[in-house]
């Protein structure tokens, strides 16, 4: 199947002002957290791994352990993912991740695709379909930033629900950009996604940045004349 990053990045757009996030900040944040995470393409999460790798990725899996999983992904994906969140010991690869922003588990399947109205439980292979995985990508954060609101709050400072005008655009991404690596996440993991992220950054929310710049850089010139 051949994919339109720019009709899937409007499907996804489309969709989460459907699901009320219709702040141009927070939607330009999101978007550019899934940029960073899938390109703007449908994917499914690529479980083919030398051993070296899998130690890497899952430290918990020692050399014996990585080497009888290598290159077998269903395998592998089984190892990590099975009797978790939902899964049947056997499902870890039925329920890997997919979609823009690899949803994974079959758990959040079967509450995404109520949600949506979509059975994704048995049929798994439609978070392939980019007008079902924009509105699943869009469901799940509507779920995460209401779930995480008072967190978020307390930490950044800002109501996701309530964004003022004249916020700092680059606290709303680092913000989503920590609820979707997780509210326990380190501060090195999120400053390393948030890195990652910024590259996908609109030129929408950039402009709200570049005022800010100009005036800090004015200020610097002046006082070094002092």
């Amino acid at each position: 199947m051949v994919q339109d990053k720019e009709y899937n990045k409007g499907l996804i757009k489309s969709a989460l002002i459907n699901k009320g996030i219709t702040n141009p900040l927070l939607i330009d944040s999101i978007l550019a957290v899934i940029g960073k995470e899938s390109n703007f393409l449908v994917i499914e999460e690529n479980m083919y791994y030398t051993a070296p790798r899998i130690s890497q990725v899952w430290p918990s899996i020692n050399a014996g352990q990585a080497k009888q999983l290598e290159k077998n992904p269903e395998k592998l994906a089984n190892y990590v993912y099975g009797g978790k969140y939902g899964n049947a010991i056997n499902e870890g690869y039925k329920y890997r991740g997919r979609s823009f922003n690899q949803i994974t588990f079959k758990n959040t399947y079967k509450l995404i695709g109520d949600q949506i109205g979509q059975d994704l439980v048995n049929k798994p292979q439609l978070l392939n379909t980019p007008e079902i995985a924009a509105k699943a990508t869009a469901q799940y954060f509507k779920n995460a930033l209401t779930s995480n609101r008072a967190k978020l709050i307390d930490k950044y400072k800002i109501d996701v629900f309530d964004i003022k005008t004249n916020e700092d655009a680059n606290k709303v991404l680092r913000l989503v950009t920590n609820l979707n690596a997780g509210m326990g996440a380190s501060a090195a993991l999120i400053e390393k996604e948030y890195k990652k992220a910024l590259k996908f950054f609109s030129k929408t929310s950039v402009k709200n940045i570049i005022p800010l710049l100009l005036i800090g850089a004015t200020l610097l010139f002046f006082m070094s004349k002092k």
